[in-house]
């Protein structure tokens, strides 16, 4: 069969809902996350960027220097450099050592740069026909670049294109006495945004580049785990659980609370009685994927497991990191226009013995293949990273068949009974397939 088949008209995918809510990391992968963010997304990227604002400075500061001689007398470029340089040095000082810019800090470096580029702005007004420029205000937005790594990137880019349209007003209020020398001055403005502009640009993909592949390490621990365990988040649920039981029986064996109990306090245990009953149940068919799923905060909004049975906990160590790394790349892809709906992944996991063998079938069902299908809307097969293809061969025999606006995936997977020791299946074991 081959891999890309044509979808049969009328297979839209179905759209799932339930994973819209927003998404809420465990806390023990939240504070690995900020971590692992702070330390290779803030200081780190910070130190490069530092290297080019200070040759953007040093630019702007020889050129000072070239027109420091063509001034009028008692005009000069000094005052707003000094000024400059004391801001300088104030903000290393406030942001060393840190690997995030707190929103007052920022605030008071804005109002100190203030400054500088008014002081600079007044030394250079009505000379731009001499060739006078700013140098130190568009060096003051050469300063934001580092800024734009250790905070939000809105911030420094807004004031950057605060300081460049001023000093657009200020060269094309001059142009009728400059006239072809303001396209200098207008070229000094953009100077000091287009820097900045590419810094929160690189920082903008370094930090999602980051979190994309800081998210699928951490839902990979879910891949070594048996086949029906809590995750993380029920994990933390448990505790909290057994938290508060414990702080109930106490209050009962202290006297604090009575017997019978009071009815808020009954009320209270019989809660805790029903939330640990869900999550007892739930955990019985929770399986690896559904927490890798769940935890992750990309996959979350993107993928639906239809598995009631649990059938994905059969699989190996090396089917579950292909099918996990699969649906990693596919649920990455980018819709290919504005109006596709939105990119889903439905995955469902089915008894492909079962499904196979008719009701009067007397073969035992031995439980060595799995059925999982992807049904993707809102990407076309096309733009599928070839290594989703390979990732799945990890997993097992697939087809591809392309619809208008998704496609389907079908995977017949193999269980190694290997995998399987130690892991009881029950009701099913011993029950005639077709049942």
């Amino acid at each position: 069969m081959s891999r890309f088949q044509r979808m049969p008209a009328g297979g839209d995918v179905p759209r799932d809902t339930t994973h819209e809510a927003q998404f809420r990391r465990p806390t023990r992968s939240a504070r690995a996350a900020e971590d692992i963010r702070s330390a290779h997304g803030g200081r780190r990227l910070a130190a490069g960027v530092t290297v080019a604002s200070v040759a953007i400075v040093l630019a702007h500061l020889l050129h000072a220097w070239g027109l420091a001689t063509i001034f009028p007398p008692g005009r000069g470029p000094g005052p707003a450099w000094i000024a400059f340089g004391l801001v300088s040095v104030g903000a290393v000082v406030a942001t060393r050592g840190l690997s995030r810019v707190p929103d007052w800090v920022f605030a008071a470096l804005l109002a100190a740069l203030a400054v500088p580029i008014w002081l600079d702005v007044v030394a250079t007004d009505d000379l731009l026909h001499l060739g006078i420029t700013p140098t130190a205000a568009p060096a003051a937005a050469a300063l934001l670049m580092p800024v734009a790594a250790l905070r939000e990137t809105h911030g420094p880019l807004a004031a950057s294109i605060a300081i460049a349209g001023v000093l657009t007003v200020q060269a094309l209020l001059q142009a009728p006495e400059a006239g072809t020398r303001t396209v200098i001055g207008v070229a000094i403005a953009a100077s000091a945004v287009v820097p900045v502009v590419l810094v929160v640009i690189a920082v903008r993909g370094f930090r999602r580049l980051v979190g994309r592949e800081l998210d699928l390490t951490l839902v990979q621990s879910t891949v070594s785990t048996p086949r029906s365990a809590v995750g993380m988040r029920a994990s933390e649920e448990l505790a909290e659980l057994d938290y508060d039981a414990e702080a109930l029986l106490d209050d009962v064996g202290a006297g604090r609370i009575v017997l019978p109990l009071p009815p808020a306090a009954a009320e209270r245990a019989g809660q805790l009685a029903a939330r640990l009953r869900v999550r007892l149940i739930e955990g019985r068919t929770d399986t690896w994927l559904r927490h890798a799923v769940t935890e992750s905060a990309y996959l979350s909004r993107r993928v639906t497991i239809d598995d009631p049975a649990g059938l994905a906990g059969l699989l190996g160590p090396g089917q579950r990191d292909g099918l996990l790394l699969a649906l990693w790349l596919i649920a990455g892809q980018r819709r290919a226009k504005a109006s596709a709906p939105p990119l889903r992944v439905l995955v469902t996991c089915r008894d492909a013995d079962a499904e196979e063998a008719g009701p009067d079938d007397g073969r035992l069902y031995d439980g060595t293949r799995v059925a999982i299908r992807f049904d993707v809307s809102g990407v076309t097969v096309r733009r599928v990273d070839e290594a989703t293809w390979e990732a799945l061969d990890n997993v097992g025999r697939h087809d591809a068949v392309a619809g208008l606006d998704g496609f389907r995936i079908d995977i017949d997977c193999r269980i190694d009974p290997t995998s399987r020791a130690g892991t009881a299946t029950p009701n099913r074991a011993a029950r005639p397939r077709g049942a």
